[in-house]
């Protein structure tokens, strides 16, 4: 997960951000993010406060008002697509998720599903190859 601040942010340069350092920011909530409950109890552990000052279930909003200058956001690595912002890993401590997209196998599915699943194992992966790609073998047709 990462800190997502705009580009004249004074955090905007550093290579890594430490919750203490969000103290007395601004906070742009993704409403329907996962780590919401678990971010604000790691922030009241830490005795760090900030202002939510905008809530919305959209991702691009949200970037939008960071961009803005409305405040920092806390988005995953590969969902910030917006020019206007810096997206700087938040570490002390890490949060992170793991996605996976499971099938049977032998069971046929529809076409919207064989393009996702074809595209999730041709796709570059931060761990390496699609573990449906590395266990294939010849002789699974």
């Amino acid at each position: 997960m990462m800190i997502v601040l705009p580009l004249s942010h004074r955090l905007a340069a550093r290579g890594s951000i430490e919750i203490k350092d969000l103290a007395g920011e601004r906070y742009v909530q993704r409403s329907s993010c996962e780590f919401n409950d678990m971010v604000d109890v790691v922030f009241d552990e830490r005795g760090v406060d900030c202002e939510t000052v905008y809530r919305s279930d959209r991702d691009d909003w949200v970037l939008a008002m960071i961009a803005s200058g409305f405040g920092f956001g806390f988005f995953p690595n590969y969902s910030i697509e917006h020019a206007g912002v810096v997206a700087i890993p938040l570490v002390a401590p890490e949060f992170w998720r793991e996605v996976n997209l499971t099938t049977v196998k032998g069971r046929p599915y529809s076409a919207a599903v064989g393009a996702l699943v074809h595209e999730a194992m041709r796709s570059s992966w931060p761990e390496g190859t699609a573990l449906a790609v590395r266990n294939h073998s010849p002789s699974d047709g």
